[in-house]
């Protein structure tokens, strides 16, 4: 069919749509002609031509009602095949069909609607249905529209069929258009995640998807018309607030979780009372915990639980960058807790931090405890609190951490050394406060440990000497400058028979270090291993060097418990003996009793294949450590080392002496040799020898001397007996 388009002239500003201006015009001109036929009517002809008036009249009021729904009419005369359309409005334009078959309709409708509308007009021929309504997709103006044409019958034949037919047509293409949106939001409203719930303006429930009714934990019917506000836990309605976007914790129904809120305003009309509100719920409790677990890792610490480094540092920022009152912070160290680690274990150390911990939140309260690494702990107290309230505390912490602890049915106890400092009379930065913190406790341990010290300025001098240790003992680790003397080992005929292998070190700076500071710092950098490795080496080439000088006697050298842990203790032993030419034999190992803690299936299977290449072995320090007397039963020792706080309150403590007798029955009857360590009298001396001690060690004798002095004094007794099992 071939529709054209009818005039479309510019109209004046009070006339603006192209159909309604042409049946202006065409009213117009009919007012003309009736005023020019009027004058020529008769009084006969008056009442007719008013009647024909009155059609006409009714004929313009319907295609003026015709406009205002924007529809055209069509007729088809089906017995001549001839359909007509007039006044269909597309967009800004009126079109208009001469008389063409119903083929010309079919060629405008798109090819895959064309049965349908050939199925509408086929059955409304056949009487099969009342009326014809149908819609199809036509190609006009460029551009595909919907129309929709409507119709009945106007004339029908003698045997009641359809001859004529009219009806409206129209284009439904932005109704089509919304009612697919309409459709899609329909379905976007109920299938999507999220919760959506319509409410009106004064905040009732018109309407809520299933998400909703799962998350607020209600059917959505039973949401329809109860107020969503108290369902959420909020006490005034989510209805005239505008749009607005924020979090909560649900209180109410679905409570515990957390969702993500937007309340978007839909205005219906002009009424203020006339609009309503998409609300929007998406829970977030998932997300939230993702983000509490990745606040977790990035700021507390995984096995206490405390604050971590990187939050007590942002803390530490956070506070220093405030201005007002000051604050104070103490630094905690445990004293022992190395030892600890080493002996029993890093599964054992973790537990008593873990119960260091509980106690330093137990004391502290309001205050921040956090772990900084290790056996390190601060404390941040409240703003406005004085050095005088810190060491209170600390005074509190020294009591309840330093009491004894059971890991794995054994007693420990470390002590905690407590440095403090005050923000900003010691340090207006993080990086300056922690190292006043840091510097006071190390004053604490350098004073005896197991006490607080307050940070003031001449403490740097102790800092600095620290530092300048670690880079000296870094390099002369490296380089291997450390240098060996020998505490001589005597028989009850005070006759040599041995000695033990001592290390020294001597820096240009600070001239000799002891090595009760030395060998802790060692621990500390992680370069005593490399000094063990040389201890070994060297006791190899003195045992050697004994040999060759047909010398009697063995010398003696300590192997730390980290030592013991190491898989390559014994290939080390080993390789240092066929280095140096040594019998393994003239080799004393030394192990303190705290080394046997670690696991006493392992370190017995390590000592027993020692014992079987020929070291000797030797039980360091007894009396002190973990261990327990089985260990002298189940481990192939030789000797046993009474530690010398035994020997020094012999003439004090009485029950020094009654201890010392039982362990020198207990290790006769197993066969072990003993040795009295720190005899520094000749009155201890004598009690030691009547108790039956085989062997001792200390000032009293020598003091420790070089190795060419050493074996100097047993060539002068170079005759002295062997020692065998029992004896030295």
């Amino acid at each position: 069919m071939n529709l054209s388009a009818g005039g479309t002239a510019r109209l004046s500003p009070d006339v603006q749509d192209p159909a309604l201006a042409l049946l202006q015009r065409r009213f117009d001109r009919e007012r003309a002609s009736r005023k020019a036929a009027e004058a020529l009517l008769t009084d006969k002809s008056r009442e007719l031509y008013d009647v024909a008036e009155a059609a006409r009249e009714a004929e313009r009021r319907l295609q003026l009602a015709l406009w205002a729904s924007g529809e055209g009419i069509w007729t088809w005369d089906v017995a001549a095949d001839r359909f007509t359309i007039n006044d269909l409005q597309v967009l800004d334009t009126v079109h208009h069909s001469p008389p063409q078959p119903m083929a010309g309709l079919l060629a405008m409708v798109q090819a895959e609607d064309q049965q349908a509308v050939k199925l509408a007009f086929s059955l409304y021929l056949r009487q099969a249905s009342d009326d014809i309504d149908t819609a199809f997709r036509a190609r006009l103006q460029d551009c595909e529209r919907w129309l929709r044409i409507r119709g009945r019958a106007l004339t029908h034949d003698a045997q009641g069929r359809p001859q004529t037919v009219t009806g409206t047509i129209k284009d439904v293409t932005a109704q089509r258009d919304a009612e697919q949106s309409l459709h899609l939001m329909a379905q976007a409203f109920a299938s999507t995640h999220d919760a959506l719930v319509v409410v009106d303006a004064r905040g009732f429930i018109v309407q809520a998807n299933e998400r909703a009714g799962s998350l607020l934990e209600q059917p959505c019917e039973a949401l329809e018309g109860s107020l969503l506000a108290p369902l959420l836990g909020l006490d005034r309605p989510l209805s005239g607030r505008g749009a607005w976007h924020g979090e909560l914790l649900l209180k109410g129904a679905g409570k515990g979780r957390h969702v993500e809120l937007s309340v978007t305003p839909v205005q219906q009309s002009a009424a203020a009372d006339s609009g309503c509100s998409i609300v929007a719920l998406r829970d977030i409790s998932e997300r939230r915990r993702a983000e509490d677990a990745l606040h977790r890792q990035a700021f507390v610490d995984g096995l206490t639980g405390l604050a971590n480094r990187a939050r007590v540092m942002q803390l530490l920022q956070e506070r220093t960058a405030r201005p007002g009152r000051g604050f104070t912070m103490l630094f905690i160290d445990l004293d022992g807790f190395k030892a600890v680690n080493d002996t029993l274990g890093h599964g054992a150390g973790d537990t008593l931090l873990l119960q260091t911990a509980l106690r330093l939140r137990a004391i502290v309260g309001n205050g921040v405890v956090g772990r900084l690494g290790g056996d390190e702990f601060v404390v941040l107290q409240a703003e406005g609190s004085a050095i005088a309230q810190a060491l209170a505390l600390a005074d509190a912490l020294i009591t309840h951490v330093g009491r004894p602890y059971t890991i794995d049915g054994q007693s420990v106890q470390v002590t905690p050394s407590i440095g403090i400092a005050a923000c900003p009379e010691h340090g207006q930065n993080p990086a300056d406060l922690l190292r006043s913190a840091d510097v006071a406790m190390y004053a604490a341990k350098e004073q005896g440990r197991n006490r607080a010290v307050a940070y003031h300025g001449d403490l740097d001098h102790g800092r600095q000497r620290r530092l300048q240790l670690q880079q000296l003992l870094r390099a002369d680790a490296e380089r291997e400058a450390f240098s060996f003397v020998v505490q001589l080992q005597v028989d009850m005929r005070r006759r040599p028979v041995g000695g033990e292998l001592l290390m020294r070190w001597q820096t240009p700076a600070f001239g000799v270090v002891s090595p009760a500071e030395f060998i802790p710092l060692a621990e500390q950098i992680g370069v005593i291993d490399r000094m063990g490795r040389l201890a070994l080496r060297t006791a190899a080439r003195v045992a050697h060097e004994l040999a060759a000088a047909r010398l009697l006697g063995s010398v003696s050298v300590n192997l730390s418990p980290r030592q013991l842990l190491h898989d390559d203790v014994e290939r080390a032993l080993l390789d240092a003996c066929m280095a140096a030419g040594a019998e393994p034999a003239r080799i004393e190992l030394e192990l303190t009793e705290s080394a046997l803690v670690t696991d006493v299936a392992q370190v017995g299977a390590l000592l027993t294949r020692l014992a079987g290449h020929g070291f000797r072995l030797a039980l360091d320090d007894f009396g002190t450590g973990y261990s327990s007397l089985s260990h002298l039963r189940q481990l192939p020792f030789h000797k046993v080392k009474i530690d010398r706080s035994f020997v020094q309150d012999l003439n004090i403590e009485s029950r020094s002496l009654v201890m010392l007798e039982g362990v020198v029955r207990l290790c006769d009857s197993l066969g072990l040799a003993t040795v009295a360590e720190g005899v520094e009298t000749r009155e201890q001396f004598e009690m030691l020898r009547r108790l039956g001690i085989a062997c001792f060690q200390g000032y009293w004798f020598a003091r420790p001397q070089p190795l060419a002095e050493w074996m100097a004094g047993l060539s002068v007794q170079g005759q002295a007996p062997r020692v065998v099992a029992g004896g030295c």
